[in-house]
């Protein structure tokens, strides 16, 4: 112990004395993945949030007005647009924004005369988000491992031409179509050219009648699940094999759509409105587009998907109608696990599989977007934060849905266009990405405000024993440093590592005030000649690894419970392997 501690003060006298410079010197700041600090107890109150809201209006006016943002410019005249930003904590928006474009096909299809939390969009793919949640509502997670055979028996009978030229459906579970990694083919119907009319004077062979899809798509009536969907699917090839590589797939939501109304015996439609939409008073929800509804945005296309167009079963793949209101109330109840048991919620948000992109991850359904978020507002020093979010698209409607479970906010952009390719797709992509670069460090931001306010301090036993603790929030890192652990006159910081240590929350807490937290080392270190010094790995890689190593009658040396009051405010950290009670006292 003397040896680590002379070791220590020879480095940090060296820095002081210049020998050593403090660039060369800097302490290593490693961190788990997930918050670092809790949110603050009432966010809306946060200094930060509310100087976001403000800024975010402006900003948006602006785009509006210039039609312009830094990730490109979108039509402003030929979209109506609407963005609400939500957090577990409220039922109110923490930002709501509308915007109708001045076109007449826009302005035609404003049903009610204007945007509001409750205007009707398509949603698209987000609606897989809603057979996934409609799924686990009814039945949890068990059937994930299952085979589609056992509940969509007509697939036993598909050909068998081997690996290459068939689907071998035995090995294509539940949980597979629900994380797009079933291999299956995208779509039998919707995007198929041959029922284009001279499609073959562009070089293409003639197909027979029999080859070419009569329903499904934009216009036509729905595939007949039990007789033309199966007829199709199992007529195709397989793109990958099953679990190999993520591919996305609309069949494989309508296989599990198929196969969740054979479990029950009750149509999915049926099931979102009881297990979901009424327990959390959706009104403005409906799995089948409603007609002549008083308020709604309606635009149609030439050639696309019409807003009041029923899709039949390929509404399990996407398509519902829903408001901003609603689809944040869900986004909210995901966050607030409403109607998921929490271990549920997190196995669900957990589920994915990786991507060529290492910034994104697929899901149940989920894109989760792994973003790296500064430490602090205006810091080069960031995070990766998760992101989970879906994103959506049909006919003249483009959606996202986006949730920060690290910050327990999220935001979702519903966008309409007469002219989906040329003006929606745009105006979704740049406005996601202004949420996500305005949203997302803010929140971090507020939680470390609210960690410097609330958290940091000099907590002391109550005896005067001379065991006290002091946690500072230091500009630069992550994290509660701990500047000071001292029990019964011993420095003990040294126990946890050897140059210092910050506390992560690792979001546990309990009704009665206690947050949990664990110590997370820190090394004096030199920075690497070049970026590939640690190989494969870097410092950071291995850190999940080392939590709770070393322990003392049962506890990890790591481990540190904060309490705090009903405002949020710590009033003692307890250090459970030292036995201790340390109570603030810069109060």
């Amino acid at each position: 112990m003397l040896s680590i501690f002379l070791k220590k003060a020879t480095a940090v006298a060296l820095l002081f004395l210049g020998h050593v410079s403090s660039q060369q010197m800097e302490l290593s700041d490693c961190s788990l993945l997930g918050p670092i600090y809790p949110m603050p107890a009432n966010i809306t109150a946060s200094p930060v949030i509310q100087e976001t809201q403000a800024a975010f209006n402006d900003i948006l006016d602006e785009s509006f007005v210039n039609g312009t943002t830094s990730w490109g410019r979108f039509n402003v005249v030929n979209i109506s647009a609407s963005i609400g930003v939500f957090s577990a904590q409220t039922g109110d928006f923490l930002s709501e924004y509308h915007h109708a474009g001045s076109g007449h096909l826009v302005q035609e299809g404003l049903i009610g005369g204007q945007l509001n939390a409750e205007t009707l969009y398509r949603i698209g793919s987000v609606g897989k988000v809603l057979t996934v949640y409609t799924f686990m509502a009814k039945l949890g997670s068990k059937y994930w491992s299952e085979p589609v055979v056992n509940f969509v028996p007509e697939l036993m009978d598909a050909r068998d031409d081997g690996p290459v030229r068939s689907i071998n459906w035995s090995q294509i579970t539940l949980g597979s179509l629900a994380r797009q990694m079933s291999g299956l083919p995208r779509d039998y119907a919707v995007t198929d050219l041959a029922r284009i009319p001279g499609v073959t004077e562009v070089g293409l062979p003639k197909l027979n009648a029999s080859e070419i899809p009569n329903c499904g798509g934009p216009g036509e009536k729905p595939c007949t699940p039990a007789v033309e969907f199966l007829r199709f699917i199992e007529a195709q090839t397989p793109v990958a094999a099953s679990w190999d590589t993520p591919i996305y797939s609309n069949e494989a939501f309508q296989l599990l759509g198929m196969a969740f109304e054979n479990i029950t015996g009750e149509a999915i439609s049926d099931s979102f409105k009881s297990d979901i939409a009424k327990p959390l008073d959706l009104k403005r929800s409906f799995w089948t587009p409603p007609i002549n509804d008083a308020n709604a945005m309606v635009v149609n296309p030439p050639g696309a998907h019409r807003f009041d167009e029923d899709i039949g079963d390929f509404s399990a793949a996407g398509g519902q109608v829903m408001s901003l209101g609603d689809l944040s109330s869900l986004g909210r109840s995901v966050l607030r696990s409403s109607l998921l048991p929490p271990a549920l919620t997190r196995e669900w948000l957990k589920s994915t599989s990786l991507t060529s992109d290492p910034g994104y991850v697929v899901g149940m359904p989920w894109e989760t977007l792994r973003m790296d978020v500064p430490i602090s507002l205006g810091s080069n020093k960031t995070r990766v934060v998760d992101i989970y979010s879906k994103n959506g698209g049909l006919g003249g409607y483009s959606s996202w849905i986006f949730l920060s479970p690290d910050h327990d906010i999220g935001f979702t952009i519903l966008v309409a266009s007469p002219d989906v390719q040329a003006s929606g797709t745009a105006a979704l992509a740049a406005l996601s990405n202004l949420a996500l670069a305005t949203w997302i460090p803010a929140a971090e931001a507020a939680a470390r405000a609210a960690a410097i306010a609330n958290l940091a301090g000099y907590y002391a036993v109550a005896n005067g024993g001379n065991s006290s603790i002091s946690l500072e929030v230091v500009p630069g890192y992550k994290g509660l440093q701990i500047a000071e652990l001292t029990y019964k006159g011993t420095n003990v910081l040294e126990l946890l590592a050897e140059d210092g240590a910050t506390l992560q929350y690792m979001n546990l807490n309990d009704d009665d005030g206690q947050l949990t937290f664990r110590a997370i080392p820190q090394y004096l270190r030199s920075p690497p000649v070049s970026p590939s010094k640690y190989g494969l790995l870097n410092e950071c890689s291995t850190n999940w690894a080392a939590v709770d190593t070393f322990k003392y009658g049962g506890f990890g040396l790591d481990e540190f419970i904060i309490d705090i009051d009903g405002t949020g405010k710590a009033t003692a950290v307890l250090a459970p392997a030292l036995r201790t009670t340390f109570l603030r006292r810069d109060a």
